[in-house]
């Protein structure tokens, strides 16, 4: 017999299914071209991105409120500015569509098993899929921030002997970007796409600098922009000194990496030495009884 809690349960899981298969098997094709974007396939089961994508409209959920804006402007660290707005819409279809979809089916199974417990737990798991794909997203952010903090070090190095034998700053610049594949390199061919395209090289090594968005790239772009303002003749001096301080931070980040990848296979290492200790001990223990 139904009591009063299913039948709650049943009026809030109800429309919400309906609703959820309404989007399922009818938006399909309105949402077709962002289901079938390279973005897209990045999420598991993409194919049901359109109930987030209708989901959204439903609540009037956009890309130009104040919070969309700033996440757009970390994306665009990762995708390009480009491409930061389409992929926040992208992101956004597949956190609704995964908290959505996990929450509708573990509220149906609280229905058939009339408990408490999984209608708490629905909200719980709901919730986790929305932190992971949020911490997910974070996580792409800090790799590719580090990667272009790792790389710096090389690039003020090389700058420094190309400056230093005599070499313009635009020329070096040029031939740096070309001696590497990583974030960083691509991003210094940025701009040297602008500059040739028309734009000024002062505001073009601004936007270098906001695209990295690293306190530390800034600071290197500051220099360059101060040389080109200025004419500041001890730029090679400048760039030396922040290559040393570069390379040192460097060290100290592979160190705690390595003390940090220690601390983690300390657990495992623990965890066997004990599965030893027990296969030892209870023949021993065994024999004595």
């Amino acid at each position: 017999m139904i009591n009063l809690f299913q039948l709650g349960l049943l009026a809030v899981s109800t429309p919400l299914t309906f609703l959820w298969v309404y989007f399922a098997a009818f938006t399909g094709k309105k949402y077709r071209s962002y289901i079938q974007s390279e973005f897209a396939r990045e999420f598991p089961v993409n194919e049901l991105l359109c109930v987030g994508f209708s989901l959204m409209e439903l609540l009037r959920i956009h890309t130009k409120s104040r919070r969309a804006q700033a996440k757009i402007k970390e994306i665009a660290e990762i995708r390009g500015k480009k491409y930061a707005e389409y992929y926040y819409y992208i992101w956004m279809g597949a956190v609704f569509t995964y908290g959505y979809t996990v929450f509708v089916v573990m509220l149906l199974l609280a229905v058939m098993a009339d408990s408490v417990e999984f209608f708490l737990l629905a909200v719980l798991v709901s919730g986790l899929a929305v932190a992971y794909l949020i911490l997910t997203l974070q996580d792409k952010l800090t790799a590719h921030r580090q990667e272009l903090l790792m790389d710096l070090p090389q690039v003020l190095s090389k700058l420094t002997l190309l400056v230093n034998s005599g070499m313009v700053l635009r020329e070096a610049w040029r031939r740096t970007e070309l001696t590497g594949k990583r974030a960083l390199y691509k991003e210094m061919q940025m701009t040297s796409l602008e500059i040739e395209n028309g734009v000024l090289e002062v505001e073009a090594y601004r936007h270098f600098a906001d695209r990295c968005n690293v306190k530390e790239v800034r600071k290197f772009a500051g220099l360059i922009i101060q040389n080109l303002q200025k004419g500041n003749e001890e730029l090679a001096f400048f760039l030396k000194d922040m290559a040393d301080e570069m390379w040192e931070t460097k060290k100290n980040e592979v160190k705690q990496k390595g003390e940090k990848a220690n601390s983690r296979l300390l657990l495992p290492v623990l965890l066997i030495f004990i599965g030893i200790l027990i296969l030892i001990l209870v023949p021993v223990l065994n024999g004595i009884g």
